[in-house]
């Protein structure tokens, strides 16, 4: 005679509820059948029949709210056999009151056995997320069909999972943008400008080249072309001057994991799409390698950053000294636009331009974005 037995799922968890027993007493049943289904206050689960036989008897039935580890029914080898008169649950209690005795501590009783055999209503997205996440999919709520865990469960879980309190030194490179970016935002007089450009066609050529070059390649090609039609641009307060440089050097910024850094692409106003391609690859493979050299990253003139990939429409960012201005760069994403009266589907991209004001008006900020938007929205000119 096998017992069926209410799985213990978490350590938090005292009861459950039987759900819908999807055998009947009497039906056969083998190793890896479903039973029944149980609930528990975040799911909705399977148990499986761990053995071969006849379902010879439910204990509990739909609805019942059981403890963990107590007897719900009965897999005999026949509908003869007879059952034990006293169910676990007795047995456990007499097994309490004995252990009530006794010094030694109480050793919780698991049955790995029996919870291996317990299958959770999760969808595949689900199981690979809580996976890639660690999370404990039977603390889990499941708001899908019979309670089955979904995507969005997942996710809602890990957002509210508990942040472990520590403290990180600062060190590193992250100590030098801490002390960089302060100084930035405590001496420069920030200013902010934004538009938004019609990446239409831009989507369009870069579909035709092959290689594609990245997003970032055109837009630090349409960035170097607008700051040589606006060399302003391309300066640094100096105390009782403005220097103005001669060489437009984009720095493009990427993310390492521990911080931020800017490798450089130099005199990127004179080199071809293809080329700014080759070369930005280069620097990043080297940037996330931790193999930038000093002369991969000094000398910027002009920094772009794009956080696009992570979906973010819009933002401004801090001027990297000394130079004196740095271009924020959001998604590319479809949206309505009134064209001419009539409503089209364009690709639009927003960017926002941060200008030290000491050295830069808001006029020349608004000419040199014009410029930027217009080379974007008219890339056969520039690839």
């Amino acid at each position: 005679m096998k017992e069926i037995i209410m799985p213990k799922l978490g350590q938090t968890v005292e009861e459950s509820t039987v759900g819908k027993w999807l055998k009947k007493e009497g039906d056969k049943v083998e190793k890896g059948d479903v039973l029944l289904e149980i609930t528990t206050d975040k799911a909705t689960l399977e148990v499986e029949s761990f053995a071969n036989g006849v379902l010879r008897k439910i204990v509990h039935k739909e609805g019942d709210i059981v403890p963990v580890l107590t007897v719900i029914g009965y897999i005999a080898g026949s509908m003869d056999e007879e059952i034990p008169e006293k169910p676990r649950e007795q047995l456990q209690e007499e097994k309490k009151e004995e252990e009530a005795f006794v010094e030694e501590p109480v050793q919780e009783v698991q049955d790995k056995s029996i919870i291996e055999e317990v299958r959770i209503k999760i969808s595949p997205l689900a199981k690979r997320l809580a996976k890639e996440k660690g999370i404990d999919v039977t603390k889990v709520n499941g708001t899908g069909p019979d309670g089955r865990i979904v995507k969005e469960d997942i996710l809602a879980f890990g957002g509210a999972e508990k942040i472990t309190a520590k403290t990180i030194p600062l060190s590193g490179i992250r100590k030098v943008i801490a002390k960089r970016l302060q100084e930035s935002k405590q001496t420069i007089p920030h200013f902010y400008l934004s538009t938004e450009i019609d990446m239409t066609e831009c989507v369009k050529a870069r579909a035709e080249k092959s290689p594609k070059p990245a997003f970032n390649d055109i837009i630090i090609k349409a960035s170097a072309l607008a700051i040589s039609e606006n060399p302003e641009i391309n300066s640094s307060f100096k105390g009782d001057s403005i220097e103005i440089v001669g060489d437009i050097n984009i720095g493009l910024a990427v993310a390492v994991d521990d911080g931020l850094v800017v490798p450089v692409i130099r005199n990127a106003n004179k080199l071809a799409i293809s080329d700014i391609s080759k070369k930005r690859d280069e620097l990043v493979k080297k940037a996330r390698g931790g193999k930038l050299l000093p002369s991969d990253y000094e000398g910027g003139t002009f920094t772009i950053s794009n956080l696009g990939m992570f979906e973010i429409d819009n933002f401004s960012a801090i001027i990297n000294p000394p130079q004196s201005a740095i271009l924020a760069v959001g998604r590319i994403k479809q949206k309505p636009v009134i064209i001419d009266g009539n409503i089209g589907i364009r690709s639009m991209m927003q960017v926002t331009a941060s200008f030290d004001h000491r050295c830069i008006d808001g006029v020349l900020g608004a000419k040199f974005l014009q410029k930027v938007k217009e080379h974007l929205e008219n890339p056969k000119d520039i690839m």
